[in-house]
């Protein structure tokens, strides 16, 4: 099933000692292998360019930062511009 895998994924099996590997008990081929297969799973569930956005819900923050028990869908918002901010900010 070799695919081609983007550089950074690459690196981590070309740069991983044999102790590294020894360790985990993984042969270069079994990280490989292991790689491909999570590279290909993301590839096929991740939304593609033009795709609608997954719904999905986040829980309201009051201007302290506390949970407030209340809810939000992005489906709420359909039809509608909506800005999302990921990261922490504590």
């Amino acid at each position: 099933m070799a695919i081609d895998l983007p550089e950074k994924f690459e690196n981590i099996v070309v740069n991983a000692t044999e102790e590294w590997l020894e360790k985990r008990g993984k042969t270069r081929d079994e990280l490989r292998s292991f790689i491909e297969k999570r590279v290909l799973r993301d590839q096929e569930k991740s939304p593609k360019v033009g795709d609608a956005a997954p719904d999905f819900e986040v829980e309201k923050l009051d201007k302290t930062g506390k949970r407030t028990g209340d809810f939000v869908h992005l489906s709420h918002y359909f039809g509608q511009p909506v800005g999302l901010i990921f990261g922490s900010y504590t």
